[in-house]
């Protein structure tokens, strides 16, 4: 290895390094949270999508499985959680929810956009490469 191949590696490294840390919640899974957890989850991870959901919402049950299978799909980079909107009906009404599933999308802290429904999961890549990673 030269020394450029080394000063390329350690570059590389600093930067998966940065992007693990700046996405604590990258891991795979899909979190559960609290109302009171929004703001931590959403500023603690640079991507971040939060489902809003209900247990007795078909379109809800269709999407979980989906949404579990993109928070593989994209761990390390995207963290995903979800939120039961019966249980957690304050910030159901913060967040404006009036039909479930709500998906909410989160770009450095701020919200940069939201959609309701079920949908397919190349339609959600679609959604996430075009507001996080800006993919047409």
């Amino acid at each position: 290895m030269t020394l450029e191949d080394k000063e390329l590696e350690k570059i590389k490294l600093k930067i998966v390094s940065d992007i693990m840390t700046a996405n604590p919640d990258t891991n795979g899974e899909v979190k559960v949270l609290k109302g009171s957890e929004i703001q931590e989850f959403v500023t603690e991870n640079k991507f971040a999508v939060i489902d809003f959901y209900a247990t007795w919402c078909p379109p809800c049950k269709i999407m979980d499985p989906i949404t579990r299978d993109l928070a593989g799909t994209y761990e390390g980079k995207v963290a995903f959680a979800k939120i039961n909107t019966d249980q957690e009906r304050e910030a159901a009404m913060k967040f404006q929810i009036r039909y479930v599933p709500t998906f909410y999308l989160f770009k450095e802290g701020e919200n940069v956009g939201h959609f309701s429904g079920a949908k397919k999961k190349k339609d959600f890549i679609e959604i996430i490469d075009k507001e996080f990673f800006k993919k047409d």
